[in-house]
């Protein structure tokens, strides 16, 4: 909103930058400078929506030539030029050097308001650009199950959605914790705004601090603009950050300071910057522990931690299987050209079988190779990795099925099953003698165990 911005206006009048602030005053925060120097280092200390800048400047310096200084160091910040004197070919290049907008110095607050408007309009457009490019690889989906325990996952989902508190999201690799923290996102009322991504793992270590919040041109080696970080991109919207725990010590303290205090330093800046932000962080190992052993601060994990969302692996909830593979069939098979295919029982069952220790993710890429190997409609086993063929390759010794539920779980129960069902070559009445059970017990407890099956 135009009346909660923050504009910069550069002009070495002193009585035009007064006449400026008592126009426009209640609609904008106002900031003020009379020379370059001084304008850059309010730019470097506070966020500035939108920048006005006159032509002619005292001393002989052109606000052309500023123009272009800035564009250097802050290409995203929309300044618009400010002339007594007007003239087509003037705005022109004053355009082509990256001025937003070009117009008279004589007030029209009206004007004003929605050239402002616009600007910050576009300038949130380029941010959401940016992190869309960033992001073009991840494609987002759906999360997918119908367990009890992803039921579960769906109400922790809807019921932290519309508030504002940090969330901490743990589950091993690959169990779909960015995913849920976009679900999170959108279901928000911060949905209309960015979602950024950090992947704090891959940060350089050096270069931690600058990536999340920034760095003033010249404040380090290589520093040759200014760089806006990943909370101001998430500026009214959500940040991720995951793999947190490989963060440092230093950058721990940052964050906690940004977690408190609402606010962030730019590397090199002079003041302190507010953000609002919704952070969501997530990590694959365990904080409780790492705070006892001293590797991670405790009162940043408690800040982390007000509301925790544990994914389970896949292996525990392994009847989500099935419509997983309905979901990456329906992702992938059409823009594979393969829009008619489908999984085989034997395939989808020697799936149920495997242990994955790759989770979700694992899952994903391997219906995705099997689609790409697949011939004609239909995915077989063949199509599968040959860890997870092997899996059914293991001798069967015949035994009761209800001892073996007194001495054993539901996903022994399952291997058991499809053990004898490959031994018999899917054979329901041989396996259902094999394990000494009727066939409707045999058909009841497959259904129960998301085995897919076809009579024979």
């Amino acid at each position: 909103m135009a009346d909660q911005s923050t504009v910069l206006i550069l002009d070495d009048s002193a009585q035009f930058l007064q006449d400026f602030k008592n126009l426009t005053g209640k609609y904008f925060t106002i900031l003020t400078a009379q020379s370059e120097a001084e304008a850059i280092q309010l730019l470097n200390s506070r966020r500035v929506d939108a920048m006005f800048l006159d032509l002619v400047l005292g001393n002989g310096i052109s606000g052309k030539e500023v123009l272009t200084r800035l564009k250097e160091s802050f290409p995203d910040l929309p300044v618009i030029m400010m002339t007594a004197h007007t003239s087509v070919d003037t705005a022109v290049e004053a355009m082509k050097l990256g001025a937003f907008h070009y117009l008279s110095k004589e007030i029209n607050v009206g004007e004003l308001r929605a050239l402002v408007g616009k600007a910050i309009e576009e300038r949130s457009l380029k941010r959401s650009y940016t992190v869309l490019r960033d992001e073009v690889a991840r494609t987002s989906g759906t999360i997918v199950g119908k367990s009890r325990v992803m039921e579960e996952i769906f109400e922790s989902i809807r019921r932290v959605a519309m508030t504002d508190v940090t969330v901490l999201i743990t589950g091993e690799s690959g169990t779909g914790k960015e995913l849920v923290s976009r679900e999170i996102h959108q279901s928000s009322k911060r949905s209309d705004e960015s979602f950024v991504a950090v992947n704090c793992g891959s940060l350089v270590k050096d270069l931690i601090e600058s990536e999340l919040f920034g760095h003033v041109k010249g404040s380090f080696t290589g520093a040759v603009q200014s760089k806006i970080g990943k909370f101001e991109l998430a500026e009214g919207g959500t940040i991720f950050l995951d793999e947190v725990a490989e963060l440092d010590g230093q950058s721990q303290v940052k964050l906690l300071r940004v977690l408190q205090e609402k606010e962030i330093d730019r590397v090199g800046g002079t003041a302190p910057i507010p953000v609002d932000v919704r952070v969501i962080a997530a990590t694959n190992r365990d904080l409780a522990t790492m705070t006892q052993q001293a590797h991670f601060r405790e009162d940043l994990f408690y800040r982390l931690n007000v509301y925790p969302i544990s994914l389970p692996p896949l292996r525990a909830h392994k009847e989500d299987i099935p419509p997983l593979v309905d979901a990456f069939l329906a992702k992938y098979a059409t823009a594979l050209g393969k829009p008619n295919l489908r999984i085989s029982p034997a395939a989808l069952n020697q799936l149920m079988a495997y242990h994955w220790p790759g989770n979700v993710r694992e899952l994903e890429n391997v219906v995705q190779r099997a689609i790409l190997l697949s011939n004609g409609e239909v995915i077989s086993p063949e199509n599968l990795p040959k860890e997870i063929g092997e899996v059914r390759t293991k001798s069967f010794t015949p035994r009761s099925l209800r001892d073996l539920e007194k001495e054993s779980r539901e996903s022994a129960a399952r291997e058991i099953i499809l053990q004898a069902l490959e031994q018999t070559g899917w054979s329901i009445r041989e396996s259902a003698k094999l394990l000494s059970i009727p066939e409707k017990t045999l058909y009841d407890r497959c259904k129960r165990l998301g085995i897919k099956l076809s009579r024979r």
